[in-house]
């Protein structure tokens, strides 16, 4: 176990190494190699310290066979996606404050002031996916005040970063949206800072920091959920995580209550291992690409196929695969190491994490290209289909949809800012000739 948790750590920092090779990236693939390691090495770790107590390590150690091939295939894919990158793009001039900005505020509108669109089939999928084009805004507008060192803005980003997932925290009662959120911009950082070992110990500290937050949300969870779902005032939603905040606890590998927290839900190693292991005693087949097809299938948009038999979420799966009985007000993702091995087994591992680097690594350089070109409508395009695909924790049905409908935002986004900058450009010229 312990040298699979190092394999995985290797193919973390070779990624790294990777990106900042040349450092025309936006992190993205950082953030998605983040992301999936989030779900699987906690875990893992919590039954290297905990054995003595944690059950199940033997499914724990299988689970981490997969993940750690998988983690090596999507870095592969990665270098794959920039063995001919196209050269560092010249930095051109390019209205990118006003950028970030409509970015941001663009995004925002989707997310809180467009919701009754999210009654209309398939429309609202195009609106959820467009919303995240907030995080392109903060995560351009944050890295360009810490390469200025311009403190003030570094505060004024990190402040407009902060309030979606305060937002879900306080209205859905979820850390994990926002959390996701907060790793995809700050790995853009990843890239642009200056050394390679500050890099390395900005990812320490911060995985320190994130799993101290996680263990003492975990603990309060109950509470915090018990106020947003029962409908609270604001107030004592308030209370809730002012509580969680004042018991704060510092991650501690020798409390044990830490390790169970890490154990319970950073830990997806369990339902990937019972999985194949039931799989490998004929409990039940392989899917054989089952859940690929109707992959496929959710790209039909619901409107042209209103009965369509496809849904988001894989609790279905997950509970056929293990035999779990899983409860229905707790999200279980099947989660993409689980899902390409019991479709074909460690075929499936590798080619679908391989495949799935190539994708995110090409959009990354595609997103990191057009902005240092000036072309800002481009990013976008990039962006929001790569952002759609870092779900390592989801399923194939929401990977397939979620990029589809990032990409329609992401073309009507793209004409809207060439509307707004082209209308805001003309503005001096038209104020300079009245004044003349």
């Amino acid at each position: 176990m312990i040298l699979l948790i190092f394999v995985c750590l290797a193919a973390f920092l070779w990624l790294l190494h990777l990106l900042r090779a040349d450092r025309v990236s936006l992190g993205l693939p950082i953030a998605y190699l983040y992301l999936l390691l989030l779900i699987h090495l906690p875990g893992a770790f919590a039954h290297v310290v905990g054995y003595d107590f944690l059950v199940n390590s033997d499914l724990i150690e299988i689970a981490m066979r997969f993940a750690a091939l998988g983690s090596i295939c999507f870095v592969a894919g990665v270098w794959l996606a920039r063995s001919s990158p196209p050269g560092i793009p010249i930095l051109r001039e390019a209205d990118r404050h006003r950028f970030w900005w409509f970015c941001l505020i663009g995004g925002w509108s989707c997310i809180y002031g467009l919701s009754p669109l999210y009654e209309i089939p398939s429309v609202s999928a195009a609106v959820d996916k467009g919303g995240g084009i907030w995080m392109l805004g903060v995560m351009l507008g944050l890295r360009a005040a810490f390469q200025r060192g311009d403190r003030k803005r570094v505060a004024i980003w990190l402040g407009a970063l902060m309030v979606y997932p305060i937002l879900m925290l306080l209205l859905g009662g979820f850390l994990s949206y926002g959390s996701a959120a907060i790793i995809i911009v700050f790995s853009a950082l990843t890239i642009s800072t200056r050394k390679y070992w500050q890099a390395v110990v900005g990812i320490t500290v911060f995985v320190f920091f994130t799993l101290s937050i996680f263990v003492n949300y975990y603990h309060h969870r109950d509470d915090i959920r018990n106020q947003v779902w029962g409908g609270a005032p604001l107030d004592a939603r308030i209370g809730s995580v002012v509580d969680t905040v004042r018991d704060f606890e510092w991650l501690d590998p020798t409390n044990r209550m830490h390790l169970i927290a890490l154990d319970q839900r950073l830990n997806q190693n369990r339902f990937v291992g019972l999985a194949a292991q039931r799989i490998q005693q004929g409990q039940v087949g392989y899917l054989e690409g089952d859940s690929v097809w109707e992959g496929l299938l959710s790209l039909v948009p619901r409107a042209l196929w209103p009965e369509k038999p496809v849904f988001s979420g894989s609790p279905q799966i997950v509970s056929k695969m293990t035999g779990l009985r899983l409860s229905p007000t707790t999200s279980f993702g099947v989660g993409n190491v689980m899902e390409f091995q019991i479709n074909f087994g460690i075929p499936g591992v590798v080619i679908g994490f391989f495949v799935l680097g190539w994708l995110i690594g090409t959009l990354d350089l595609k997103a990191a290209v057009a902005e240092g070109r000036g072309d800002l409508g481009g990013v976008i395009l990039f962006f929001l289909p790569c952002v759609a695909l870092i779900q390592p924790n989801g399923s194939l049905v929401e990977l397939f949809s979620g990029s589809a409908a990032a990409l329609v935002g992401a073309l009507v986004w793209n004409q809207v800012w060439k509307r707004f900058a082209k209308k805001t450009s003309t503005i001096p010229k038209r104020a300079a000739g009245m004044s003349a």
